[in-house]
């Protein structure tokens, strides 16, 4: 799954999440209706896209992947036949960078 900032409308993406969230802990807010209610809206619309966008940028510049592994098989001709290595374990070989999206 990438990391989906989403949009200054928050209708997708993380900013959608955490706009969804801001609503359903503040609303309904006692005397406020109509054109008020709808003015916070987007003002929270505004913020939840903020919040999303500083969030995920920051993982995506300072993550660090550590630890990955995986395994499979080397087949090689060797002087006229073939050397098979099963189950090798390759490690990572470097700090993630540039592999999150």
């Amino acid at each position: 799954m990438a990391l989906d900032i989403g949009n200054t409308n928050a209708t997708t993406g993380m900013s959608k999440a955490i706009y969804d969230t801001i609503r359903s802990v503040m609303e309904p807010i006692d005397g406020v209706e109509g054109q008020a209610l709808e003015d916070i809206r987007t003002s929270w619309k505004k913020l939840a896209y903020a919040i999303s966008k500083g969030v995920i940028d920051h993982v995506k510049a300072n993550m660090e992947i550590k630890g990955v592994q995986t395994t499979g098989n080397i087949s090689a001709a060797v002087s006229g036949s073939t050397a098979t290595q099963t189950g090798a374990v390759f490690t990572q070989s470097n700090d993630g960078t540039g592999r999150v999206a």
